[in-house]
């Protein structure tokens, strides 16, 4: 990874050098991900050759990636349920696989404290949530299991903002 002397206007994110014009653009893509390549060049000032190439290579090297989110709030029928798993170090990998080729899974990562695994669950009903808790007690390599149902969701900024 390169480090960016602190005075530089480029950041580097694993390798890839941002600067303040990708950030920019970014932030317009995240405001509105079907902005024009027309509308960002004007917004900025800048050519729309120039953003056209910039969009790509984010894109290109997975910096970025353009996509709807549901808000949750606003969905009657699904509900979410965040979980915190503490998984055998072992079976870490493979339950991580496992996890992740969920579509019911809308988030996981690996946290530091008590628990080493977090993730949200969709989920339609107390039924369907009652059975993919149990069918996770029920895995030898989950050690422990902490469960929160989401009541009200007040604040969902996906995704996040890279600070300049």
């Amino acid at each position: 990874m390169q480090i960016s002397p602190p005075d530089s206007d480029a950041q580097a994110i694993e390798g890839y050098e941002i600067d303040q014009l990708d950030l920019k653009i970014i932030e317009l893509l995240q405001q509105n991900g079907r902005i024009a390549y027309s509308d960002i060049a004007r917004s900025i000032d800048s050519p729309e050759a120039t953003i056209r190439y910039r969009v790509k290579r984010l894109l290109d090297e997975a910096i970025i990636s353009i996509s709807a989110f549901i808000n949750m709030g606003k969905v009657k029928h699904e509900n979410v349920a965040y979980l915190e798993l503490e998984i055998d170090p072992v079976f870490l990998e493979a339950s991580l696989s496992q996890l992740i080729s969920m579509k019911s899974i809308s988030y996981i990562a690996s946290v530091t404290g008590e628990f080493n695994l977090m993730l949200e669950y969709i989920y339609k009903d107390n039924r369907d949530l009652l059975k993919f808790i149990n069918s996770l007690k029920s895995n030898p390599e989950v050690k422990r299991l902490n469960s929160k149902t989401i009541l009200t969701i007040h604040k969902a900024q996906y995704p996040a903002r890279v600070q300049p």
